[in-house]
């Protein structure tokens, strides 16, 4: 009966956390579980408050503890542009014309290479506890950017990108790293073979409407406003399973549906003097979509073969294990809320781990190979991305603190980014000064228009690579 309690409870829960659609958490997903042992194959090894968002099955065999942490992140990323062609730039005759543009010297930034040097420190809080033995399990998990709650910084992927920054960005580095996350999840061991569980991912979604009364069109720099912004929570779904044919071998399998931080927004612009269409608003509307964080739907399978000596605790002597999950890439949605024209891959992420017991400390290790959606940008999008090489370590071991023992744990974070050369086809990129270009005050061929002229800071190529270094530690208390 307490079994059949718990199982209902837990589905219960599952139906209760569908609900519109969330978003949140990229950190975790790149990361892993940073401070805990097997990061990166925590859908399968979990054994503390990581479990929470990676596999709430796992919840009923974690050490019911509180946990705290810090993790501190380095990010080395470089993209080299390729040199332009004589003859690619906009020239000032475009002013001229009647082709909405801007002459290449004219822009506000010049083309630039890219060097993505960042740092980011988080704070890791989590909690197990029995609710009702291992019958009902409650987690949660919460990865904290430290120097700030949200940060969105938004860029195009194409020749839109010249009006701004004028140069290339890391599509999955950045802000993706800085989204806020929280978790909470149930996990209940129905039987010996059988555990399962359920948890939510909480997000931010902002909905802005700004209304802008500019006095003097001649004078953009006096204007009006009058915002009105809401924020509320979401909450996302995920399940988790656990399945023992044997005591030395467990199987898992994980799903987590698609998340992002979305800010819609509409600003309305009125103007004295101004003729608005008729029929139709007495103000220009300007509607905008900002997306942080689109993470796709995740499906994760595990198998692991242990030792058949149990350790002090119940762990066993050593374990390893194969994590593979499936990402549905070919949903994505960019920083603008914009589809890729050349659709991403769907992509399979695979990370081989393992812990062992020495003296009084478990040491693990992972090692993966993560790769990358992106198709080779030969056309006018810039989405700069890389395979990644993904590794992770830690070291876990009990300490006396005042009299009471305790557990820390050391843990070590890298991630090489696969050296990329993308090449553009001249033909698939938007020719900004069209051959048949005229003068509005003669109608005589414009000077310059022949071939391909661009502004696309991505034109005609570019190189990528990089690096992520991170190490953290964390200390958990039995309640």
């Amino acid at each position: 009966m307490n079994r059949f309690f718990a199982f209902v409870l837990t589905a219960l829960a599952a139906l209760l956390f569908v609900t519109p659609p969330a978003r949140a958490s990229s950190a975790l997903e790149m990361l892993g579980a940073p401070t805990g042992g097997n990061a990166l194959t925590a859908r399968l090894f979990s054994h503390n408050a990581g479990a929470t968002y990676f596999n709430p099955a796992l919840l009923p065999d974690a050490t019911f503890k509180l946990e705290a942490g810090f993790f501190g992140l380095v990010t080395r990323g470089t993209i080299r542009l390729k040199t332009r062609p004589p003859g690619s730039d906009v020239p000032t005759s475009i002013s001229d014309t009647t082709v909405v543009g801007m002459a290449t010297d004219s822009l506000a930034n010049p083309r630039s290479n890219t060097d993505e040097n960042d740092h980011v420190l988080y704070a890791a809080v989590g909690l197990v506890r029995p609710l009702a033995g291992k019958y009902l399990v409650f987690g949660f998990y919460s990865l904290l950017p430290v120097n700030s709650f949200l940060d969105e910084k938004g860029f195009f992927a194409d020749e839109r990108e010249q009006y701004f920054s004028n140069q290339l960005h890391f599509e999955q580095l950045g802000d993706r790293l800085s989204a806020t996350s929280f978790a909470f999840a149930l996990g209940s061991q129905l039987n010996d073979w059988l555990s399962v569980g359920a948890g939510i991912d909480i997000a931010v979604v902002t909905h802005s409407n700004m209304a802008v009364y500019m006095p003097d069109a001649g004078d953009q720099s006096n204007v009006y406003l009058d915002p009105d912004i809401h924020t509320n929570s979401k909450f996302k779904p995920y399940l988790g399973a656990v399945f023992r044919p044997s005591p030395r071998v467990v199987l898992t399998a994980t799903a987590h549906l698609g998340t992002s931080n979305d800010t819609n927004g509409q600003n309305q612009v009125r103007m004295r003097g101004y003729q608005y269409p008729v029929p139709g608003p007495n103000y220009i509307p300007q509607v905008y979509t900002l997306t942080q964080g689109n993470e796709p739907t995740r499906i994760g399978l595990g198998a692991s073969l242990a030792s058949r000596r149990p350790v002090e605790g119940g762990r066993p002597a050593w374990e390893v294990g194969l994590v593979a999950v499936g990402e549905r890439w070919s949903q994505y949605r960019d920083r603008h809320g914009e589809t890729p024209a050349d659709a991403w891959h769907n992509t399979v992420t695979v990370v081989a781990g393992g812990n062992f017991a020495w003296r009084q400390q478990r040491i693990s290790f992972d090692l993966g190979y993560a790769p990358s959606p992106v198709p080779d940008q030969t056309g006018r999008t810039n989405y700069v991305d890389n395979s990644r090489i993904v590794s992770s370590a830690g070291i876990e071991s009990p300490i006396k603190v005042l009299g009471r023992e305790i557990e820390a744990g050391f843990y070590l974070f890298g991630s090489v980014f696969v050296p990329r050369s993308v090449n553009k086809d001249p033909s698939r990129i938007v020719d900004e000064f069209p051959d048949n270009t005229t003068y509005i005050s003669t109608g005589l061929p414009a000077a310059g228009r022949e071939g391909l002229q661009t502004n696309n800071p991505g034109y005609p190529g570019f190189d990528s690579h990089g690096y992520m270094l991170g190490a953290g530690f964390c200390v958990r208390i039995a309640r």
